[in-house]
């Protein structure tokens, strides 16, 4: 059974070639090639991300036994199965073995890891040892019998045709499509289309299956998905979901491997979530998450910031770290999880993934290659993701006996409004304390409501992103500005963080300059001291939005804010045993169906 190919970089995913191999010497490949050549001397080495074995994990999840390494080759080529791991600050490396494969037409040759460790990685390197060799393809295999699994992919998308209709494409010519496939039989893909924008004549296949939604957000979009995937589960023999954001570029291998390691998986194991590491979709190399922990709130990214072009950070990831969730980007579970009473929460978008680990995954596997590259958070400002973020977190963190204390949470929403309020950003502080606010209405007004007209009330009353011509002529953009105000500032003097805290960072003082530009995101607070108006530019989408210092709307702000506390103080408690005790009414297929007309 072949568990995991050796693959290529490409165009249609990705170009960093040292995510695939590494080179040295006289060694030739373009991105449009399916092979590598190599002269004498020359060396290919495949301890990478992508080309890399996870040993380690697929002994201790699977039946797997014994791995043997599958090339197809011509010349004469010099192949060392290798062992690496990391071990403190160090790599510690075995070679398991050393062949001579030789032969002027390409030959496959099969090549066992006889090593009794399994500890962190086995990898392989090439060595070319006459005038002209090649590597054509290859895949690590193993003898263990598959058991039969079926993938429905839950995809959730809102006007993002380019990337769905680019992730089907490639889906369609790897696998749905091609009966050549491992997966040819073993995969179907479900979109809900909460813009109702997709062609569904044009995309629809036999195991392509579109419906139109509700705007009810990724939560009511995903829920949407698994009800549709559970009505066709015993007819069509699924076995597992695979939820997937509609905004990311997915390496088909990925979904491959999922599939290998879920019918390979021992008893022990048969629950387990498999997910999927979020990588940059800017910096391609850069990881941004494997895994996380909710903390409350207080999330912390896994393995944040690797550089997966070297190999310690590839042998890092190896290591298993304690996981509460994995965000829905990539993230497969049993189809029988999502039970009639078992369904995401209804809170629209930011946290039902981190609720649903929360509630149900007992084991996660993450490993090298099984990702999806995503648009980094910090190029996507929206302004109404301030009503949902903190009013989510107090639903999670509800049901799952993680409440911060009364006191600890004054402190943080004091903390977050004032945030908002020293850097001009009115709206935003209004959408905090509205979040706040809804929560103490507690399950039965979340359960009553009609997720897409308040989120269009949420949306009215946020910053709207404009191209830089449509705003306020009197604030012009100019690089060098905004340039400014993303270079680290010097701290502080006692004296000046007195004035600032006092004056709610210059609001109540005479301005001193007309306006500035910050960006969107990260705003340092020194750049909007005592101006006037400022150019919140974001440079992803080349938009902004601007804001006015108004001292009037800080002051109604701040007392709206004291009285906001004093409610925290009295119906806290009560709204927390509220949705820690009733809200799996909001988890059946019951009210789903009511939620989404079906």
């Amino acid at each position: 059974m072949i568990l995991q190919n050796i693959i290529l970089p490409s165009t249609d995913t990705c170009t960093e070639e040292s995510m695939y191999f590494r080179r040295e010497n006289r060694v030739e490949y373009t991105w449009c090639s399916d092979s590598i050549s190599f002269k004498k001397n020359g060396i290919v080495r495949f301890d990478t991300y992508f080309n890399s074995f996870s040993s380690e994990k697929w002994f201790k999840y699977t039946r797997v036994k014994k791995i043997v390494l599958n090339l197809r080759l011509s010349g004469s080529v010099r192949v060392t199965l290798i062992r690496k791991e990391k071990v403190g600050d160090h790599i510690q490396t075995e070679f398991v073995g050393e062949h001579l494969c030789t032969s002027e037409e390409p030959q496959d040759y099969s090549l066992p890891f006889d090593t009794p460790s399994t500890n962190g990685m086995y990898c392989f390197e090439l060595f070319g040892a006459a005038k002209n060799n090649a590597f054509y393809s290859g895949y690590y295999s193993s003898d263990v019998e598959p058991e039969k699994v079926k993938i429905a992919i839950d995809i959730c998308t809102y006007k993002r045709e380019k990337f769905v209709e680019g992730n089907l494409a490639l889906l369609r010519e790897r696998f749905l499509d091609n009966s050549d496939s491992f997966l040819y039989d073993k995969l179907e893909v479900f979109v809900s289309d909460n813009a109702h924008s997709l062609d569904i004549k044009k995309l629809s296949t036999d195991k392509i299956h579109i419906v139109q939604n509700k705007n009810v957000g990724g939560a009511g979009g995903f829920t949407r998905g698994i009800i549709e995937i559970k009505k066709q589960k015993e007819k069509r023999g699924i076995t597992h979901i695979l939820v997937m954001d509609d905004d990311i570029v997915i390496e088909p291998e990925s979904v491959f491997r999922t599939c290998t390691l879920l019918s390979t998986l021992k008893d022990d194991y048969k629950d387990t979530f498999i997910g999927g590491a979020m990588l940059r979709l800017d910096n391609r190399f850069i990881q941004t998450e494997s895994g996380a922990m909710w903390n409350g709130g207080e999330l912390i990214s896994l393995k944040c910031g690797l550089d997966l072009r070297n190999l310690d950070a590839c042998l890092f990831n190896e290591f298993e770290e304690h996981a509460q969730f994995n965000a829905w980007w990539y993230c497969t579970f049993p189809v029988d999880v999502a039970s009639d009473d078992n369904l995401p929460m209804p809170i629209f978008i930011r946290g039902d993934d981190v609720e649903y680990g929360l509630r149900n995954m007992k084991h996660l596997i993450l490993m090298n290659g099984i990702c999806v590259w995503h648009e980094p958070f910090e190029n996507k400002y929206s302004s109404f993701l301030y009503y949902y973020i903190l009013r989510n977190r107090l639903i999670d963190n509800s049901l799952h006996n993680m409440t911060m204390p009364k006191k600890a949470f004054i402190a943080e929403l004091e903390r977050q409004v004032n945030d908002e309020l020293r850097i001009y950003r009115y709206k935003n502080a209004e959408l905090l304390m509205r979040g706040v606010e809804d929560f103490f209405k507690g399950v039965e007004w979340l359960r009553s409501q009609d997720g897409e007209k308040l989120h269009q009330d949420i949306m009215k009353n946020g910053y709207k992103l404009q191209y830089l011509e449509d705003m306020d002529e009197s604030v012009q953009f100019l690089y060098p500005l905004y340039e400014a105000s993303l270079r680290d500032v010097p701290p502080l003097g006692r004296k000046q963080r007195m004035i600032n805290h006092y004056t709610i960072n210059g609001t109540y003082l005479k301005p001193l300059r007309a306006y500035n530009i910050v960006p969107t995101v990260g705003v340092c607070q020194a750049s909007v001291y005592r101006v006037d108006k400022v150019l919140n530019y974001d440079y992803s989408s080349r938009k902004g939005f601007i804001t006015k210092r108004d001292p009037d709307k800080c002051r109604a702000l701040l007392k709206q804010l004291s009285k906001l506390c004093k409610k925290v103080e009295k119906d806290y408690d009560k709204a927390v045993r509220s949705f820690g005790e009733e809200y799996r009414s909001l988890t059946s297929l019951e009210f789903w169906n009511k939620y989404l007309e079906i």
